[in-house]
């Protein structure tokens, strides 16, 4: 896979040993950072996307590319790189927060999965690792229809969660309890109902480092739960299980300083990002190591391991 860094606030960038040993394409989009960060119009988007296909031009479409976007804050900007695919796929999301609210008239960080949703060409929706934000009141903007037909399933990090229609919704958490490592045996359990699809469609994957736990993922936002050797593992699961059909990933949550410009984005930054005493140069090394061992796991074809799958026939 082909490695590109879509360089909207120069965290990627300022990761030296990643640029060395990876060599990747870098855009310089910092001068639209600000007015994409957290939340943007729609004809912002639109513009942001006919400056992708300026940018990539018929490169694209060589290879499967892994997108380094920086920030979580740009997460919605997953959305034009999934609108970009001409065939049916299935979307693999590890992320601490849900990012499907529904009914914003704007496109958001927290809004564009269920964008994402609607996209003919997207098959099934596989969110793992999701903590915060699913059983509070945002329970109430959840695209309900498409959890409950299965467009959408979710694997929650440690807990099931009870409020609202949680508790008639199957969810089952990836670690058997809050303080056991996840093993391959319990991914393989909660997953084989769906491998028929898995090696059906072709995945794309979209990873927000807030899923993982700090200091492994020093974010914007709050971290997770899960470390690194967890996140390879659904990694490695997946791709296996889509016979390594990836059609492209795209990867966020590193740290950097908010600069936005308008006032809805400042009020953003302000209402929803947790108050943060971040040491720059320190995220910057936590994120870096994180970042090689991520990019270095994905090139060595981590799916050439032997990984066993459990019998379709398995009973209920």
């Amino acid at each position: 896979m082909r490695i590109r860094v879509i360089d909207l606030d120069g965290s990627i960038t300022a990761q030296d040993r990643v640029l060395q040993k990876f060599q990747p394409d870098v855009y310089d989009l910092n001068a639209c950072g600000p007015r994409l960060r957290l939340a943007c119009r729609w004809n912002r988007f639109y513009r942001f996307e006919r400056r992708l296909d300026r940018l990539f031009g018929s490169k694209e479409y060589l290879d499967p590319w892994i997108s380094l976007l920086g920030s979580g804050d740009f997460h919605h900007l997953t959305l034009a790189l999934l609108r970009r695919l001409r065939h049916p796929f299935n979307l693999l999301v590890l992320d601490k927060h849900p990012d499907w609210v529904r009914g914003s008239p704007i496109l958001h960080c927290d809004t564009w999965l269920h964008h994402a949703a609607q996209l003919p060409n997207v098959r099934r929706i596989f969110h793992l690792g999701g903590d915060a934000d699913f059983d509070n009141t945002f329970r109430l903007l959840a695209p309900r229809s498409d959890l409950e037909s299965g467009k959408i399933v979710a694997f929650p990090s440690t807990r099931r969660f009870h409020k609202g229609f949680w508790k008639k919704l199957p969810h089952q958490p990836l670690r058997s309890s809050p303080d056991t490592l996840l093993e391959r045996e319990r991914l393989e359990d909660v997953l084989w109902p769906y491998l028929d699809d898995l090696d059906r469609w072709p995945l794309y994957i979209s990873l927000d480092k807030d899923v993982m736990w700090l200091p492994e993922s020093v974010v914007n936002w709050e971290s997770g739960v899960l470390d690194l050797t967890e996140v390879q593992e659904i990694l490695q699961f997946f791709l296996k299980a889509a016979g390594n059909d990836l059609i492209g990933m795209d990867i966020v949550g590193d740290w950097s300083p908010v600069r936005t410009r308008g006032l809805v984005r400042r009020m953003l930054h302000y209402l929803e990002h947790p108050r943060q005493n971040v040491e720059a140069e320190q995220a910057r090394l936590s994120n870096e190591r994180t970042n090689l061992m991520l990019l270095k796991f994905l090139k060595h074809d981590p799916v050439a391991e032997s990984v066993t799958f459990p019998s379709h026939s398995k009973s209920v």
